[in-house]
């Protein structure tokens, strides 16, 4: 009689188990709001990082709106316009063309509206995927492969870089993928740095460009324009870009979407043209300033476009 007790009790024991299990299967996940702020990145700055992860407030407020005319740039009056792509934003207190130097104006122009850190969040549900998007904004791009800058440098008005979590329908994590200059890296979960559920982003000094690790790192590229990489070792430079351990940030999540606040339906450049330096040369245009959030392929194409980055 006792081992049938004994088997009786066993199989409601069992029986509870995968009622309980069937019951967790069911029950709803977290809403992506939930999600988007249990996530929310830590970014360490290189010690020598004058820049920081801010609001764009204060550079909105200190650009002018240009529209090109006549082969040159005229501003143009009124508030910042839904799509606009043959726009741009022109920081009027700073040059991009004076390279590294100008970094200082562009740090002080930033400290004057205030430096609390802030991310811009989204997040998106895509089949059985979710794409937790952190968008970070820095005013000023200012690489070089040497520390203190050198003579050979790139840099660019504005700064756009992201960082996402990819989590199953669940909302368990999968994997984060880092921005990287022309694309990104990702990896699992497992082997993303973290503290609790926050994955910590090491940022390269200048660049902006989020890694995983500390460190002199080599540009990759498969996500750099190789052209670039030549430029560098053709002067002699090794091509590399540089993170460390200085200022650690934990921003502030600012939810957006496509259309809020207004300024995420701006479809033109955020900063004036980029400009290459190597020795002996005066500096040349290289490209527009880069578009808004919504207006990369990120964001374009939630989970895809980050699980297409190489492993890093």
């Amino acid at each position: 009689m006792r081992r049938r007790a004994l088997l009786a009790a066993a199989l409601v024991t069992a029986v509870h188990a995968l009622v309980a299990t069937a019951a967790g299967a069911d029950r709803a996940p977290p809403p992506l709001s939930k999600l988007l702020a249990r996530h929310v990145p830590i970014l360490v700055l290189h010690p020598a990082e004058l820049l920081r992860p801010v609001a764009v407030d204060g550079y909105l407020a200190d650009s002018d709106l240009q529209r090109q005319a006549d082969g040159g740039w005229e501003n143009v009056s009124g508030p910042l316009p839904a799509g606009g792509s043959d726009m741009r934003l022109d920081q009027r207190l700073c040059r991009a063309v004076d390279g590294p130097a100008a970094t200082t104006c562009y740090a002080q122009a930033q400290a004057a509206h205030g430096v609390s850190p802030v991310v811009y969040g989204a997040a998106f549900r895509r089949g059985a995927r979710i794409d937790l998007q952190y968008w970070i904004w820095y005013p000023y791009n200012p690489y070089s492969p040497t520390v203190p800058p050198g003579e050979l440098w790139q840099v660019h008005e504005g700064d756009w870089e992201a960082v996402s979590v990819i989590l199953d329908r669940r909302g368990k994590p999968l994997a984060a993928g880092y921005s990287q200059h022309g694309e990104g890296k990702r990896r699992a979960w497992r082997g993303v740095p973290k503290r609790g559920s926050r994955p910590i982003v090491y940022v390269a000094l200048g660049s902006h460009a989020n890694y995983f690790g500390k460190g002199t790192i080599p540009l990759d590229p498969r996500t750099v324009d190789i052209a670039l990489i030549r430029i560098i070792e053709a002067y002699g430079f090794p091509a590399v870009e540089h993170t460390g351990g200085g200022a650690t940030f934990r921003p502030k999540l600012v939810p957006v979407t496509a259309k809020s606040p207004s300024w995420m339906r701006f479809a033109g450049a955020w900063g004036e043209a980029g400009y290459v330096h190597v020795p002996d040369k005066e500096p040349f245009e290289q490209g527009p300033g880069p578009r808004g959030p919504a207006f990369h392929e990120q964001w374009r194409s939630p989970v895809k476009e980050v699980l297409s980055w190489p492993k890093g």
